[in-house]
């Protein structure tokens, strides 16, 4: 598969781009240290900065892999909101997407608008032909992101994944190359 690797995605309201270890404290205050953000992901709330600082050094490591994919979701005044990443699966050529955002920024279409550049970025730079997602069915919000960016409803599993609060009924969306060229 060809590999673009994290490069720098601007939009008309955002800039995604790469982690480094100097974000540690504005991702530990903006959304890993909110139970309400976190309560559908795979961690618990960070206790404290250097938690952050510990994800933020296994991120900044996986860069040298041009397979890896995981964006900063920065406003325009440079403040970062929140994470946006893919996992690529071999041959195949489909990769799973999930994104975080802090509660401030909830609503505004801000993670909506960093699906879709992430979406266009990884089908004009890789040949990527499936790209998907799923959210828990108790969130429905994270569910209109996905529509917003132009994936399609796919179907529904029961206990599709575990974290700290127990399992998680789910919706799960998806767009291939075909719709995305349409």
């Amino acid at each position: 598969m060809k590999h673009a690797g994290t490069q720098t995605i601007k939009t008309d309201r955002l800039t995604l781009r790469r982690f480094d270890l100097t974000d540690a404290e504005t991702m530990f205050r903006n959304w890993a240290s909110d139970t309400e953000v976190t309560r559908y992901l795979r961690f618990l709330p960070h206790k404290d900065a250097d938690e952050s600082r510990t994800i933020i050094q296994q991120w900044v490591d996986g860069y040298d892999n041009d397979c890896n994919y995981l964006w900063g979701i920065c406003q325009e005044d440079g403040e970062l909101i929140g994470s946006i990443g893919m996992f690529i699966t071999e041959p195949d050529n489909k990769a799973d997407i999930g994104y975080c955002i802090g509660r401030k920024w909830w609503g505004k279409g801000y993670t909506s608008e960093a699906l879709k550049a992430v979406i266009d970025y990884m089908f004009t730079n890789t040949d990527i032909e499936r790209i998907e997602a799923y959210h828990a069915a108790a969130n429905p919000s994270s569910g209109k992101v996905m529509i917003n960016a132009g994936m399609e409803h796919e179907g529904f599993a029961r206990h599709k994944y575990k974290n700290a609060y127990g399992y998680h009924d789910s919706d799960m969306y998806g767009i291939i190359r075909e719709m995305w060229e349409q």
